[in-house]
């Protein structure tokens, strides 16, 4: 009773710090998720570049770089915003996607680098922003050294920490730490209403069990 209780609270904590932090995030990196917003506006976007909608998984927008950043089935695309122009075409090696689970993920951190999750295997791609070169890791998860899953949803927190959710086995919270290769479950008390998507953590205080403290989660 007293877990539940405890539960309960730490969760109302987290709808209070929704409030209060959505919306905040680093200034310098205005990166924002132009899949937001009323329905079928992905899908005009996308015809602005002559681009079909079916094959796509994600798309982002850095406003800071100018550039789109559209994650499909088979390759990632970057577009200049100003020109519409197709700026690179880039190839994941050994990328693979499950058609089952939560879709993969994109996301840009600070620098304007792309990250890339696979919803099949616990791995990430890093697509550099200055040379689009290409680097993979596989990620240890520390407190589920069993599990095999991959990586659905990701996002950046204001201190440039990556968050991400497992694409099955009900969408547990990860901290990545990339350097390390590894990562370490987040505590949420109560699981996301939506498993695939990280929309119900933007602005959420997310603690890990490493005592890291509390961050903001933003794209």
């Amino acid at each position: 009773m007293k877990n539940g209780i405890v539960s309960v609270i730490r969760w109302a904590m987290l709808l209070v710090a929704m409030g209060v932090l959505a919306g905040c995030g680093n200034g310098e990196t205005q990166v924002r998720d132009s899949v937001t917003g009323r329905a079928g506006s992905r899908g005009v976007l996308l015809a602005q570049y002559g681009i079909g909608e079916r094959e796509v998984l994600r798309v982002r927008t850095d406003l800071v770089r100018g550039r789109l950043w559209v994650l499909g089935l088979d390759n990632v695309q970057v577009y200049d915003f100003a020109t519409r122009r197709l700026i690179r075409k880039i190839s994941l090696a050994n990328w693979s996607v499950s058609r089952f689970d939560c879709k993969p993920d994109l996301a840009l951190d600070q620098a304007g680098s792309a990250w890339i999750s696979s919803n099949a295997q616990s791995r990430l791609w890093r697509i550099d922003a200055s040379d689009f070169s290409v680097s993979d890791r596989e990620i240890r998860l520390r407190e589920r050294d069993h599990w095999d899953v991959g990586f659905g949803a990701l996002a950046f927190g204001a201190d440039g920490n990556l968050f991400a959710l497992t694409a099955t086995a009900g969408g547990s919270l990860w901290k990545i730490d990339a350097r390390a290769a590894s990562a370490s479950l987040v505590e949420l008390g109560i699981p996301p209403a939506n498993v695939c998507e990280m929309t119900d953590l933007f602005g959420v205080i997310a603690t890990g069990k490493d005592g890291a403290g509390s961050r903001p989660l933003q794209k």
